[in-house]
């Protein structure tokens, strides 16, 4: 049965099925939507907009370069990194970087009132990351290799892990004149192609492909054991292409996949990192009978560690 009232906020007519909490209230329908929100946010400190916002399957993320992003050549942008960890923290949980570079992901920490903790191999990145960090009490970064962590990091200490790891040997095989061959013909403002991270033979940017994808894997593996229970890993990765090897293409971001779930992590969602605004297309393969596609996007992999019974209860989800 319904019944016919005038809203006690707005004074619009209107009605409500008998027994219903509207009516009790004697709200219209706009009315009663516009209430507070009252349920718990147990992820993050983001209202229902921001959530939806950020929520985009694919999204690019705007913001120039810093000097010394330029000095690393390969960094994701602070925009980027500030999104990530606002979507799955809260103020004063601490995030991980186990390739830290030249600290984009501690600082966007830092801006957001998080904590962080950053490994980096390359002393003149470590240096790089410590000077734009103000509050050195909050952040960590240590000088070191991701494949100590478990010397470094406590088990289950870490709310959140977000990095983009060493691509292997891609950055020597990689020519210049192979990306920007075209360059010419493009009225956008190229980039140059980042130079090798380091010739230290720990570097994992220097290990055959094979031995970088385990060596991964491992770090995975610690990962998870440093990953507070439900907690979630986000990892920035792109495909390439090595024809030194005859391969078109390396899908580099199936092969992470592949190495953190038999790590024992659960891959949760993948978002494109839409880059094309910043990167010319150029003439690939032209007049040959190889066409080869621009390479304008990165993938952010998010990935999370395996859930509890108790959050399978509470969402009455299994995974």
């Amino acid at each position: 049965m319904t019944i016919a009232y005038d809203c006690v906020k707005c004074g619009n007519a209107t009605d409500a099925k008998q027994g219903t909490k509207r009516l009790a209230i004697q709200f219209c329908r706009d009315c009663f939507g516009k209430r507070k929100d009252l349920r718990q946010n147990r992820l993050n400190n983001l209202n229902g907009k921001e959530w939806a916002g950020f929520s985009k399957s694919v999204e690019d993320y705007p913001g120039n370069r810093t000097e010394k992003q330029r000095e690393h050549g390969a960094c994701y942008p602070l925009s980027l990194a500030k999104q990530q960890i606002s979507i799955y923290t809260k103020k004063g949980h601490t995030v991980f970087d186990p390739f830290l570079g030249v600290g984009t992901t501690a600082e966007a920490a830092e801006m957001l009132g998080r904590k962080s903790i950053g490994i980096e191999l390359n002393k003149k990145f470590v240096e790089l990351a410590k000077k734009d960090i103000k509050n050195k009490e909050n952040h960590t970064i240590i000088q070191g290799d991701a494949r100590n962590l478990l010397k470094h990091i406590a088990p289950n200490s870490i709310d959140f892990q977000l990095t983009s790891p060493p691509y292997g040997n891609l950055l020597k095989t990689v020519k210049g004149e192979f990306a920007f061959k075209w360059k010419e013909h493009s009225k956008m403002n190229t980039v140059k192609n980042p130079i090798p991270y380091s010739s230290d033979i720990k570097d994992l940017g220097n290990l055959p492909y094979a031995e970088f994808i385990s060596s991964i894997e491992n770090i995975f593996k610690d990962s998870l054991k440093v990953l507070k229970d439900g907690a979630y890993a986000v990892w920035v990765v792109k495909d390439y292409r090595d024809l030194e090897e005859k391969k078109p293409l390396v899908n580099f971001h199936s092969d992470i996949i592949r190495a953190a779930e038999n790590a024992g992590l659960t891959l949760w969602d993948i978002k494109i990192y839409d880059q094309t605004k910043f990167r010319p297309l150029v003439v690939l393969g032209y007049p040959s009978n190889n066409y080869y596609l621009n390479i304008g996007h990165s993938y952010i992999l998010v990935f999370r560690k395996y859930l509890s019974g108790r959050y399978a209860r509470e969402t009455g989800q299994r995974v």
